[in-house]
């Protein structure tokens, strides 16, 4: 039988599918049962300071009798916040024997390291940051924006001993260039791409309203190319896809494009845990059906360097298939 293992970010995992975070990977029952079906890791829910500074703005918001209560609120809902999330990664490090990813989601500077240091002496294996933020100023730069960017996750890198993954969006002129000054920092993956909750609109109440939380299958191709061309070009780091990865042949279709690891969400929702045997099932008799001994064998076999028409992930590929529509 063919070797699924993989390492990945320095870690050894048995199997390239990795539960993705989400609201699955903060139980320990469901996590046991991820470990069960063969998962290689699990990546915990991630913690929002957006949604603990909310929180406690409510809190605060409930009472004017005493201004400087505020700043006290502030501090011991955030404290709780963080005490509870490192008491469940603990949690899940007692119950497992799977590396357990830390998931953090900031958006202010100093908000990051205090994070990622307590996640990290909670015994997290790892640590996968998400950077995002939705510049609406005219005088903010896309240079700018980037250069923030790589400056809080050097930052991350000098404040743990563990290695760190970073999940981004698509939203980048110069994907590579930015995905190498990740490596060049210490970034040890790059997690492609991150799916946020997008908004919509009700036309008859004419209101704002959240899309679905849930990928389509078809989601996956909008890495796939990123992916081929990144894990060409850049080297010394990872890459884990995510977002749409609903079968196994999608996860095959990333590993040859050069993901070493594939997170699973939506498809875990829909066929429970018990869904990553069957991806490791295929991925193992794929790689026997196509006589290939282990998985690394097939890591990035159909990159944008190893395919010999590389053009083919390009934008000229569109023209030339259109172009010629009858």
């Amino acid at each position: 039988m063919a070797d699924i293992s993989v390492k990945y970010m320095g870690l050894d995992l048995k199997s390239p599918i990795i539960a993705g975070s989400c609201s699955l990977t903060s139980d320990v029952a469901k996590v046991r049962e991820a470990e069960a079906a063969g998962a290689g890791a699990i990546v915990v829910k991630s913690l929002f300071e957006e949604q603990i500074h909310s929180e406690a703005g409510h809190i605060a918001g409930q009472s004017h009798d005493y201004a400087e209560s505020a700043d006290y609120i502030h501090y011991f809902v955030r404290q709780n916040s963080i005490d509870s999330y490192c008491e469940n990664v603990r949690q899940l490090k007692n119950a497992t024997g799977i590396p357990v990813i830390g998931s953090i989601n900031c958006y202010t500077d100093g908000e990051w390291i205090k994070f990622a240091k307590e996640i990290a002496s909670a015994g997290a294996d790892a640590l996968e940051v998400n950077i995002y933020s939705m510049p609406v100023s005219l005088k903010r730069k896309s240079a700018d924006v980037e250069k923030e960017d790589i400056a809080i996750i050097k930052d991350i890198v000098k404040a743990v001993d563990i290695p760190v993954s970073v999940k981004i969006s698509s939203y980048f002129t110069a994907l590579p260039y930015f995905i190498d000054k990740l490596a060049s920092v210490g970034a040890k993956a790059a997690v492609m791409f991150n799916r946020f909750y997008m908004p919509d609109i009700d036309i008859d109440r004419m209101e704002i309203v959240p899309s679905s939380p849930f990928s389509s299958k078809d989601e996956y191709v909008k890495e796939l190319r990123s992916i081929a061309i990144v894990s060409s070009l850049v080297r010394n780091i990872d890459i884990s896809a995510t977002t749409g990865i609903h079968s196994p042949e999608s996860a095959v279709k990333e590993i040859l494009a050069g993901a070493t690891t594939v997170q699973l969400c939506s498809v875990l929702f829909k066929s429970g845990m018990g869904v990553i045997r069957d991806f490791n099932s295929f991925i193992s008799s794929y790689l026997d059906k196509h006589g290939f001994g282990s998985l690394r064998e097939i890591t990035g076999r159909l990159n944008y360097s190893s395919i010999s028409e590389p053009d083919k992930f390009e934008r000229t590929q569109f023209a030339k298939i259109f172009g010629t529509a009858k």
